[in-house]
C-alpha cells in the first residue's frame, strides 16, 4: 500500500486585524474600510466626487471602446 504524505498548509488568517474585521482584508466589500473609496461618515462632497469619478471613467472606457470598434470595422 502507498503511504500518504501530509502537505503543510499556510495559515492565511494570521493577521490580527483580519480576524476582527474580515471585510477590511478585501477590496470593495463595503465593510469597515469602505467600498469604492466611500467610508462610513464621509462628507457628501467626497461621496459625490467618487461616484462621478467612477461614472466618468466608465463613460471614457465605453467611448474609447466604441471608437476602436468603429476604426477596426
Amino acid at each position: 500500500m502507498t503511504e500518504t504524505k501530509i502537505v503543510p498548509v499556510l495559515n492565511t488568517t494570521s493577521n490580527k486585524n483580519e480576524k476582527e474585521y474580515p471585510a477590511c482584508s478585501t477590496c470593495a466589500k463595503g465593510g469597515c474600510c469602505g467600498g469604492f473609496g466611500i467610508k462610513a461618515g464621509s462628507e457628501k462632497e467626497v461621496v459625490y466626487r467618487n461616484i462621478f469619478l467612477y461614472l466618468g471613467m466608465g463613460a471614457i472606457v465605453f467611448g474609447v471602446s466604441y471608437l476602436i470598434m468603429q476604426i477596426l470595422v
